[in-house]
């Protein structure tokens, strides 16, 4: 495809990701042990990659979805054993999300399907393209951010 200014970006851009979410959910589906959604797999990453402790409410904050639709999906992937509610000490009421032992090899089986899926996309694409692309990416994120 060949840039025009007319282009819209959104739809640029969506056309992509769901090339990309098409193909992933594909092979995840034929290669994980355990099936799970894209949206499972991603709030489990999320709760993995998350620096601070996981409080389930700030999940649907987080991924900008709405508590109930979080929720269940948790319940889905602890039902699964790949993350655990664990209780603060202090506050019953709240609850930590952690991934169990299970989880992080759902994860690794992730992350492996998606490095390989990354390297047959790319194969054709110069180092020095890719760097520009990320920059790009970074800097319409940050935009939008700022919006």
């Amino acid at each position: 495809m060949e840039f025009k200014e007319n282009n819209p970006l959104a739809l640029t851009l969506g056309g992509m990701l769901r090339e990309l979410v098409r193909i992933l959910k594909k092979r995840s589906t034929e290669q994980m042990d355990i099936k799970l959604t894209i949206e499972q797999i991603g709030l489990l990453m999320a709760i993995h990659n998350s620096k601070d402790e996981v409080i389930q409410q700030d999940m649907a904050c987080s991924m900008g979805k709405d508590k109930s639709a979080i929720l269940r999906t948790i319940d889905l992937i602890e039902a699964k054993e790949l993350i655990k509610r664990v209780s603060d000490t202090a506050d019953r009421r709240k609850k930590y999300l952690m991934v169990t032992k299970k989880g992080e090899k759902v994860i690794e089986q992730f992350l492996q399907i998606d490095l390989a899926l990354t390297a047959e996309l790319v194969q054709d694409i110069s180092e020095q393209d890719l760097i520009s692309f990320y920059k790009v990416v970074d800097l319409i994120k940050s935009n939008a951010k700022n919006l």
